[in-house]
């Protein structure tokens, strides 16, 4: 909590009754203990209080000049609190407004506040009650500022039927009068074009923070020790009239003690892990990271919100913990989470229903601002061109609107999650509505040991913990969490704290480990992937793991195709199956267990090509959703050709590159992990296919 002596008169270095011009340098507004001008907008709020104890202002001499370098003098400040004229809450509220609004301008260029003839300025400020606030002092706080006063136009209920045109026209009208117009903006309805046009600044008005409140009470209450007793995010939480119990407080220790009570009444999403507990996801971490950084920097008013990346489409399988990282942003960044789903959506009803509660969790995270508005399952928002369905394209169209509402808020993070990005709408998840998109796999083996290191907290030595992370490889955080939870069960029954045998039994239950045979079975299936792939010119892997329950290899996918890169990315596939044939003697039926095997993905890019790309005979185009067994025989036969080819070109690469995939699967058995780096170490000496042996390849399967 910040603490501070003497705070603000080690500030005043000129008579609070005297303005500062604007704008004032914030260089380390950050830091408490900083230069004189570190709050912008102090002189104004302490020169508006002062005005409302003395009639005019009062020039004092100055009996300590030579402690002038530590700031300590007689000012106006210190003969005016002996009369302990008591301030309302409300005038104190409008001193902080004052910091507030001139930090926004000192964030922006010269200009916001007093626009010229014919120009728009922009102030977003989410709350109504500070909108209000504003255009109630307005004419006087400007005058505080000694600046022009603007033509003033405030949002006044942007939720009402009429209220963004009506709010339109009343700009339109100030800017043809030849008048430079402030507009006091919620931030909830984008202006339109014509408008947007001519916005010369554009801010957000920054929250109050600790060091506001921190100044406010050291003029309060002189000579006396702040340290308060919450954070800033807790802080951000409270509305002006939480405030007024602190700022009526006959003494310091009794506003301290109202702003504790405050802070421990406030529910901030704390109750959970935040992005430094979440293991295993780098990658989304270290987006989410940045995130949080751009969202300080712009409730701070030092970053612009179009500055910010602020869309993310998070893509992995069931359990990999995609809801629990946009909750663990939300609670790190200390900001409003909001979620809801496809499924929660329909639950209300029918289409207009469920539009209805689609926008009321939008709404809601409006209103909250900042806030996370996060989206689960967005693949039931399934793409149009698969569907004739009205209800569903009306559904997605219905979801485009909201989307691109939320996009033009200001505040509003937007994440969704999705198991199968393909299923998605293509309009839904472009660049613009979803700006980033970020695969959370399962975690890799370095997440499992810091999962489990975390989660003994030094009881067992992290040396013996690597074993048992090797086995969990393949695992999702979700059971890794599931086996946890199980491990101190069992410690529990045994009346004893959590010991690495609990870890291994819960283990051995969730994940028993594969013999020799198997795993190096597996391990071949994977290395044939990763080396058929890098043979064949497709990007290239950034990992390769196994476990028990199988293995995977990563690589990022093609956004447009070629019929040679269809035949490559079909060899690809199957060149495991085709692995073990070579190498081991026989085919398991790795290869073909469930809709997203090798033979499934297979024979997706075979009926892709030839009813979706117009790669074969006809242009006719035909769903590629059609089951196997429904389309005509001669696509049917075709598709077939196609998987021959593919497994024919595989048998070929992996024939002339065993000793490169037997070296691969070696790495495989003894670290269970493999990451882009590390592959690529290994694929040193293998060459890939040049455009000569692209077309010679196409030639051959043609």
């Amino acid at each position: 909590m910040p603490k501070s002596k003497g705070l603000l008169m080690s500030r005043l270095k000129s008579p609070p009754s005297q303005p500062t011009p604007l704008p004032v340098p914030m260089a380390e507004s950050a830091q408490l203990k900083a230069s004189p001008t570190a709050t912008p907008g102090l002189h104004e709020a302490l020169a508006y209080l002062d005005s409302l104890r003395v009639p005019e202002p009062q020039t004092f001499k100055d009996t300590r000049a030579g402690d002038e370098e530590d700031g300590e003098y007689d000012s106006p400040v210190d003969l005016a609190l002996n009369d302990r004229v008591r301030h309302s809450p409300d005038e104190l509220l409008d001193a902080i407004t004052i910091m507030r609004v001139c930090c926004a301008a000192d964030g922006a260029r010269p200009g916001l506040l007093t626009p010229g003839p014919g120009l728009l300025s922009v102030l977003q400020v989410p709350s109504e009650k500070d909108r209000t606030r504003l255009a109630r002092r307005h004419p006087d706080l400007w005058r505080r500022l000694s600046m022009s006063l603007p033509a003033l136009v405030v949002e006044d209920n942007p939720g009402r039927s009429g209220a963004a045109a009506e709010l339109h026209s009343r700009i339109e009208g100030k800017l043809l009068s030849g008048s430079g117009v402030l507009a006091i903006l919620s931030g909830m309805v984008p202006l339109p074009p014509d408008l947007d046009a001519l916005v010369t600044l554009r801010t957000t008005l920054p929250p109050v923070t600790l060091q506001m409140l921190t100044i406010i009470l050291e003029y309060l209450h002189p000579g006396q020790d702040v340290d308060l007793p919450i954070s800033e995010e807790q802080l951000g939480k409270l509305g002006p009239v939480a405030l007024a119990p602190v700022l009526a407080a006959d003494t310091l220790s009794a506003a301290l003690d109202q702003l504790q009570q405050l802070g421990s009444i406030i529910r901030l999403p704390n109750d959970g892990p935040r992005l430094d507990d979440v293991y295993g996801q780098p990658e989304a971490v270290d987006a989410l990271r940045q995130l949080v950084r751009d969202v300080d920097a712009w409730r701070a008013g030092t970053l612009p919100w179009r500055e910010v990346t602020k869309s993310f489409l998070m893509v992995g399988p069931p359990g990999t913990g995609k809801t629990l990282l946009a909750e663990a942003l939300a609670r790190t960044a200390g900001i409003t989470f909001v979620k809801t789903s496809y499924a929660d959506c329909q639950k209300a009803g029918h289409q207009g229903d469920a539009l209805k509660a689609l926008n009321a969790a939008a709404e809601k995270a409006k209103a909250g601002r900042p806030a996370v508005f996060f989206l689960d399952e967005i693949d039931g928002f399934y793409n149009r061109a698969q569907s004739t369905n009205g209800y569903i394209i009306g559904m997605v169209t219905g979801l485009l609107t909201l989307l691109d509402a939320l996009s033009a808020t200001e505040g509003v993070v937007l994440v969704a999650a999705t198991n199968d990005a393909e299923r998605v709408d293509p309009a839904v998840i472009r660049s613009g509505r979803f700006d980033r998109h970020i695969r959370v796999g399962r975690p890799i083996r370095s997440g499992i040991s810091a999962m489990l290191s975390a989660a003994v907290a030094g009881a067992i030595p992290d040396r013996h913990l690597n074993g048992l992370s090797e086995q969990l490889v393949g695992l999702t955080g979700a059971e890794i969490a599931t086996l946890l939870r199980e491990a101190r069960t069992g410690a529990r029954k045994a009346g004893r704290s959590l010991a690495l045998e609990d870890l291994q039994a819960a283990a051995d239950r969730v994940q028993p480990p594969l013999g020799d045979a198997l795993m190096r079975r597996v391990a071949v299936h994977e290395a044939a992937h990763v080396v058929a792939g890098h043979v064949l010119g497709l990007p290239a892997a950034t990992l390769a793991q196994i476990s028990p329950r199988g293995g995977e290899v990563v690589r990022s996918r093609l956004t447009s195709m070629t019929e040679r890169d269809i035949l490559a990315m079909t060899a690809a596939v199957l060149a495991g199956r085709e692995a073990e044939a070579l190498i081991i003697g026989d085919i398991s039926s790795g290869g073909g267990t469930g809709s997203n095997s090798d033979l499934s993905q297979a024979t997706t890019l075979a009926v892709q090509a030839e009813c979706a790309y117009g790669f074969g005979p006809s242009l006719g185009w035909m769903s590629p959703d059609t089951p196997l067994f429904l389309l005509p025989d001669p696509v049917r036969q075709r598709v077939e050709a196609r998987l021959r080819a593919g497994q024919d070109e595989a048998r070929a690469t992996i024939s002339r590159h065993i000793a490169a995939v037997e070296r691969v699967a070696d790495a495989l058995v003894e670290r269970r992990e493999l990451d882009g780096a590390a592959l690529a170490e290994l694929l040193t000496d293998v060459e890939g296919t040049d455009e000569k042996e692209a077309l010679e390849m196409g030639d051959r399967n043609g």
